[in-house]
């Protein structure tokens, strides 16, 4: 191996492994390929999540460095956010939010597991004004005598991707005990950081492996430059530059509906499916939509009957609560 990633300074937070199930009962109804789930919405702090796992390595760093209190942003009801803020609780590690988005009237969903951690939150009327006011409020911080440690959304960049490289190396191990090749890892695309850990983990542990990226509404191009950059910034940090270049970047479209974090009716029907077949929920704004477009690959006959699916949960479930509309 060109890196030893057991070397890397790492905060054990995670239940580890999470667990490898088969969706018989859906594979069944799909009348497709073996479909597996990693249940990485079992990770452990806060409803779990695939945040978690890069939170293990960015939170090494900021303690390493001294931090006493950590900023980073998100939509109102963000994942990354609420799974930082439980983290740096845990450590006892103070946190500040910066949410982009209007606080309702029906306090629901992430928001109030917010107002129950009773974490500092800033909110903007918009996404591209987060980082400014973390910037902000970093340099306000230091003047005040705190250490600061901003940690970019989703957790995504060199660091962040350590936490799903070592997932590729945790599936890899449990397919050799369960006897199974997967030969497609599905999950869906957010901020880069799990799709790019994916991809330099299926190059150095799981090469025989096929991997599909399905963005739930965030523009397909931008997630391919924001993936090359974080493999850029790993391939300098670990030496591993040569190994990467050649890395192709695929972000599948299509199947987001409205738009991102906005119902579709397909979505509405595949979470309810998942759900009443397996007992399991997936989330509405990521999981919900990738296994749409999962759903509509095997009704194209992309993979064959023979072939097996592994797709990746990635948490999120208390924004379900928010789409009780859809639902109802």
């Amino acid at each position: 191996m060109p890196f030893d990633l057991h070397s890397m300074s790492k905060i054990d937070l995670c239940l580890l492994p999470t667990p490898i199930i088969s969706l018989n009962r859906l594979s069944n109804h799909l009348d497709g390929p073996c479909i597996y789930m990693k249940r990485d919405d079992l990770t452990g702090v806060a409803f779990g999540g695939n945040k978690n796992r890069k939170l293990e390595y960015l939170l090494a760093d900021a303690v390493q460095k001294g931090a006493d209190i950590i900023i980073t942003e998100g939509a109102i009801n963000s994942n990354h956010c609420l799974q930082t803020a439980a983290c740096a609780a845990k450590l006892g590690i103070d946190c500040e939010l910066v949410l982009s988005g209007e606080e309702p009237s029906n306090i629901t969903g992430n928001l109030l597991l917010f107002k129950i951690l009773e974490v500092s939150i800033h909110l903007v009327d918009d996404s591209q004004k987060r980082k400014d006011l973390m910037r902000e409020r970093e340099e306000e911080l230091k003047s005040s005598g705190r250490k600061p440690y901003i940690i970019p959304t989703g957790g995504s960049n060199a660091l962040g991707a350590l936490g799903y490289i070592n997932c590729i190396a945790e599936i890899k191990g449990q397919a050799e005990e369960l006897d199974v090749n997967f030969d497609y890892f599905v999950h869906a695309a957010g901020s880069s950081g799990t799709q790019a850990g994916m991809l330099i983990g299926k190059e150095f542990y799981y090469p025989s492996t096929n991997i599909i990226s399905i963005t739930g509404g965030v523009n397909a191009d931008y997630l391919k430059i924001e993936t090359r950059e974080i493999l850029k910034e790993f391939g300098f940090m670990f030496n591993v530059m040569n190994a990467l270049n050649r890395i192709p970047i695929e972000v599948v479209t299509g199947y987001e509906g409205p738009g991102y974090g906005i119902a579709s009716k397909e979505m509405v029907d595949t979470v309810r499916l998942v759900a009443q077949l397996e007992g399991i929920f997936l989330d509405p704004v990521y999981n919900g939509k990738a296994m749409v477009g999962l759903f509509d690959m095997i009704k194209s006959q992309k993979f064959s009957n023979e072939e097996v699916v592994l797709f990746l949960h990635s948490g999120g479930g208390p924004s379900i609560f928010n789409f009780s509309q859809a639902f109802c």
